[in-house]
């Protein structure tokens, strides 16, 4: 490209709107970086792949750092942006956890250029780790929290720790991402993403059933008011138009926490407890 057809265009992108000549400078920006790495790439380079003047550059970045911390918290805003919408999080938790993991694996999948920004950064964090620090702040860390939020928002999940459990749903997919599109061994372990997802929700959702049926007649485990007796002295019946199903399984709070005690204690879960006590009445080791 002749020096007065790269000026042209330099004049012409500075013309740009603000939203838009930005926009030029980061993708000209990506396009270095991946090309030629971060110590390699110069501000001169961004400039002509820009399209824009040096003067404009600096404008709004000050420094080549600057620049490629712009292009992560761009990326971290675009990766993370879907999930923060309400809307995202509504449903039941394996809905929810559902489209959070193919959501995950979708946009890899979908945009090659954010696998190799990745690369770059690990390949770079040796010599530059607020580079990675950066990414992990802005990335990692983001979506880590929501997810954090998200498991400490939903107790029906009987979940030991939100932030533990946070990790490993997001570690889980991370990991896959690294062995299947980044290490290329599809072929050497090979593993169905839908599987992935489908085994790694039903690890974490395992007890949803024990809190959800425990909350559906959650209006019932309020403390009764006292019963009317009759002249004789006798209770006089009080279940009115309760239906009889709904009688039968009235538990208080009390019973289902010392149920749940009980369960810890065997190292069992609650359904287990419970079927234990429907065969047998008692508990293996009170034999």
């Amino acid at each position: 490209m002749s020096k007065k057809k790269a000026d042209i265009e330099s004049n012409n992108t500075d013309r740009l709107p603000l939203a838009e000549k930005i926009d030029a400078i980061l993708n000209g920006a990506m396009q270095e970086f991946l090309t030629h790495g971060y110590a390699a790439t110069t501000m001169d380079r961004v400039t002509a792949a820009a399209g824009v003047s040096k003067t404009t550059v600096y404008s709004y970045f000050q420094d080549k750092e600057g620049l490629f911390v712009a292009l992560i918290e761009r990326m971290a805003q675009e990766k993370c942006f879907a999930i923060q919408y309400p809307e995202f999080l509504q449903g039941e938790p394996r809905i929810v956890l559902h489209r959070l993991a193919k959501n995950v694996l979708e946009q890899v999948e979908q945009e090659p250029e954010f696998l190799s920004l990745v690369r770059l950064i690990i390949g770079e964090s040796g010599r530059f780790p607020s580079l990675a620090q950066t990414f992990v702040s802005n990335v990692d860390k983001t979506a880590l929290d929501l997810l954090s939020q998200y498991f400490a928002d939903h107790p029906e999940l009987n979940l030991p720790d939100a932030e533990v459990t946070a990790r490993i749903f997001l570690g889980t997919l991370v990991h896959f991402i690294i062995l299947q599109y980044m290490l290329h061994s599809h072929d050497i372990l090979p593993m169905d993403g839908d599987r992935l997802i489908n085994n790694l929700i039903d690890l974490i959702t395992m007890n949803l059933s024990d809190n959800t049926s425990a909350n559906q007649y959650s209006g019932t485990r309020q403390k009764s008011p006292r019963r009317k007796r009759s002249a004789s002295g006798k209770f006089q019946m009080d279940y009115g138009s309760e239906p009889k199903q709904l009688r039968s399984i009235r538990l208080t709070d009390t019973a289902w926490k010392q149920l749940a005690e009980l369960a810890q204690e065997n190292n069992l879960t609650r359904s287990e407890m419970i079927e234990i006590f429907a065969r047998k009445g008692f508990l293996p080791n009170q034999e």
